[in-house]
């Protein structure tokens, strides 16, 4: 049984955190270009996902 403080989740939520700030920062620093907003928004959902995968595995422990 791994413990739920096990830092390597507390790594992968903070991991999609900053993933998720990238993708935000890229679409609020480049404006009016289509292709880097879609860039911005398709980061900012993976950093989320990284960040809810690291939720799901506290979860199952």
């Amino acid at each position: 049984m791994v413990n739920a403080n096990n830092p390597a989740h507390i790594r992968t939520i903070i991991l999609g955190l900053f993933i998720t700030l990238f993708g935000v920062y890229i679409k609020q620093i480049i404006q009016h270009n289509t292709l880097v907003d879609i860039a911005g928004w398709i980061i900012t959902f993976l950093g989320a996902g990284v960040s809810i995968a690291g939720v799901f595995k506290i979860l199952k422990d």
